[in-house]
């Protein structure tokens, strides 16, 4: 501040009657007297605002000085003595709409005879209607062909400003507008180098530590040195919700916004994460993006302006910084460019300790998995030998500890056993075999092994994952014997009971077709028929899936094939008075293949479709050539409840059944195991999608591969 005492003596001025030369000799002698001292900004807007106020003899004046980016830097207010305040949303608003605003862009002065009823004018809110008539002056601060502030003085009651007043107010103006950016540059200057040391301090505390905790907590300390906000605070993204977690805060509300979890695409912090820029919003109660529900309604405390920054480290966000709330004036654009610098400071140090909590976490999660998991697991170099074992592997091969290490892992392998080399597993694949192992006391197992290469410890190694399926095999085999036999032994007196039911027919005499005997002599001809396609299913199952080929293909006509099936199906399908539907394109080939086995995939789809059509609906069978014309495309749709997503791949396993439309699935749940295996065989494809009109739709591809010499 800049008392009278201090300024040159002004008592031979002429108040508001003096000539531009005798004022210009005033400021020319205020600023050298100011300068004497150095080039204090605070002091030079002070004397150059008092003695124009001073000289005019107005009732107050301002200056507001700006940078090259037309934002505040500076303001000084006088009435009766010097003062000052940080930019409100007053003078933003001043800025955006007022006169102040418009002098800078228009470069030229502006006077106000009558304040109350200038349309430019922007009264401060809070004034009474019916204050004393005032007139204005402001005028821009022009030096080197650019405008670095504005001035501005009031009179109340008489005699208003005129003309000549605005001349001789512009002329004082340039003036002095050299002084002040000279005063204005050194000033950035000064805090350039400040903010330097300040981010360099930063950056060294930030970087010593790999405590997540510890660097936010610095990180904020260095914010609120300079930017003397409410609170601060700092968010970080939750991986797992993607949410924003407020983790750390300091000032009001500190410890109610500790914890707070925001939606990634809400509030002014939200919409900085999603949309990766900073905003400076100096009145919170405009910004539709604002929502005070988020944070203000959990601290009690209200936001009415922010600034907020992303943290974000090589393309991915981290998280958001923020300050609340200036403890005078408004935030400016220098303070969110200091948030900014600090976030992409702490940025780095952030994503260094977090990626060293993880891996801390990592290996503290792998070591308790290695140890607790019930699995056999070994560990080895990538030449195969075991660095180190789980307390389940020295369990199952009944060694010590310390008796497997160094061994190499084939030397626990029966002779001739199926062992992949360690050179032949590569990073990110798990490679699956089947093996026996030798116990120390010589006991042989049959074992499924997981291997694959991993990081442990910084290194490479081989991991072997061992599940014991001994019993499996054993069970397996038992029960690939029994079924085996059983089949085996049915079809002999199944046979025999369709032979006799052949011969049955013809001994019986003539009688009507209606007749109830001959009705059960067909239902049983009809079982048994089934139930020796069953029998036949179960054994093409076991030949496929132990690799054997189709050798009994022929050439068949598909539209006997489909007629066959009808007539296979035809008492199904008036029993449950469902519509049997065919689709099939014009002129489609034959096709080379083991018509039995084919013939019996389509009747199974066509059961599995009446289990789950209701009367009246239909089940169609349609065919067409494939879309790269390599085979025919078979499909068997239904309107029944359809296959749920979840099962449209397991439901072609063995044994595997689900329920459609609520009700309990019937069977075994080997038919459309059979499908896929003959499907397989013949080289084509089967899957299940939604029918078009709502059900299943069960399709299957035919290749055309029909050998030459066949067709010779």
């Amino acid at each position: 501040m800049i008392h009278s005492s201090e300024m040159p003596d002004l008592s031979g001025f002429e108040t508001g009657n003096g000539d531009n030369h005798s004022l210009t000799q005033t400021i020319a002698n205020v600023l050298r007297h100011i300068e004497k001292d150095g080039l204090d900004i605070e002091r030079i807007m002070d004397a150059v605002v008092e003695t124009a106020v001073r000289y005019f003899d107005a009732f107050d004046g301002s200056l507001i000085v700006i940078n090259e980016a037309q934002q505040i830097e500076q303001t000084c207010y006088y009435q009766d003595e010097p003062h000052r305040h940080k930019p409100d949303v007053f003078l933003q608003d001043v800025m955006r709409e007022g006169v102040a605003g418009w002098v800078i862009r228009k470069r030229r002065p502006y006077l106000a005879s009558d304040t109350h009823t200038d349309k430019q004018w922007l009264k401060r809110p809070g004034l009474p209607a019916n204050s004393a008539p005032q007139s204005a002056i402001s005028v821009p601060l022009l030096t080197r062909g650019r405008v670095i502030g504005v001035l501005t003085l009031h009179r109340r009651n008489v005699p208003s400003f005129m003309p000549e007043d605005v001349e001789l107010l512009a002329n004082y103006a340039n003036e002095a507008a050299s002084h002040v950016e000279n005063a204005r540059l050194f000033a950035a200057s000064q805090r350039q180098l400040q903010i330097a040391a300040l981010l360099n301090e930063a950056s060294r505390a930030i970087n010593s530590s790999l405590d997540l905790t510890e660097i936010m907590k610095s990180l904020l300390l260095q914010m609120n040195e300079f930017l003397n906000a409410e609170a601060v605070s700092i968010a970080l993204v939750d991986e797992q919700t993607k949410e924003l977690i407020y983790q750390i805060a300091a000032g009001v509300g500190e410890n109610e916004i500790r914890g707070l979890r925001i939606p990634a695409n809400q509030g002014i912090s939200g919409w900085v994460l999603e949309h990766c820029q900073p905003v400076l919003i100096p009145d919170t109660s405009r910004d539709p993006r604002f929502q005070p529900n988020l944070g203000d309604k959990r601290t009690g405390y209200p936001t009415r302006a922010m600034i907020c920054a992303p943290i974000q480290y090589k393309g991915d966000v981290l998280g958001t910084i923020q300050a609340i709330n200036p403890s005078e004036g408004s935030f400016m654009e220098q303070d969110l460019n200091l948030l900014m610098n600090l976030a992409n400071i702490a940025s780095t140090a952030i994503a260094n300790a977090k990626q060293f909590a993880r891996t801390q976490a990592a290996e503290a999660q792998y070591t308790s998995l290695f140890q607790d998991t019930i699995d056999p697991i070994i560990l080895t170099d990538l030449g195969g030998y075991i660095t180190q074992v789980n307390r389940r592997a020295t369990q199952l091969l009944r060694y010590k500890h310390q008796e497997l290490l160094g061994k190499h892992i084939s030397q626990l392998h029966e002779p001739g056993a199926e062992l992949l080399k360690a050179s032949a597993i590569q990073s990110d694949t798990v490679r699956v075999f089947t093996s026996k192992i030798v116990t120390q006391d010589g006991q042989s197992l049959s074992v499924e092994v997981y291997a694959r290469r991993t990081l442990f410890e910084q290194s490479e190694i081989l991991q072997w994952i061992f599940h014991d399926i001994s019993k499996h095999v054993e069970l397996e085999e038992m029960r690939r014997d029994l079924t085996a036999m059983l089949f085996h032994d049915l079809q002999s007196p199944l046979g025999n009971v369709i032979s006799s039911l052949e011969l049955l027919s013809y001994e019986i005499p003539p009688m009507d077709p209606g007749s109830p005997l001959l009705y059960m002599l067909d239902i049983a001809k009809r079982s048994s028929e089934r139930l020796q396609t069953l029998v036949r299913s179960l054994l093409d199952i076991n030949r496929l899936e132990a690799g054997n080929p189709i050798i009994e293909r022929t050439l068949v006509d598909i539209y006997d094939l489909v007629d066959e099936v009808r007539e296979i199906e035809r008492p199904n399908f008036e029993q449950r008075r469902v519509l049997f539907v065919e689709a099939l394109s014009p002129a489609l080939p034959d096709v080379y293949v083991e018509e039995d086995m084919i013939r019996r995939v389509l009747v199974n789809l066509v059961d599995n479709a009446l289990k789950y059509s209701m009367e009246g609906q239909q089940i169609t069978i349609a065919a067409e050539l494939t879309e790269d014309q390599s085979g025919v495309l078979f499909s068997v749709s239904d309107q029944g409840m359809g296959i749920p997503v979840e099962f449209r791949q397991s439901i072609f396993e063995k044994f595997e059944r689900i329920k459609r439309g609520g009700g309990d699935s019937k069977g075994l749940g080997l038919g459309l195991a059979f499908c896929r295996l003959a499907v397989d065989a013949h080289n084509g494809r089967i899957w299940v999608d939604d029918a078009p009109g709502g059900g299943a739709c069960f399709r299957f591809t035919i290749p055309f591969r029909v050998p030459d010499d066949f067709r010779k």
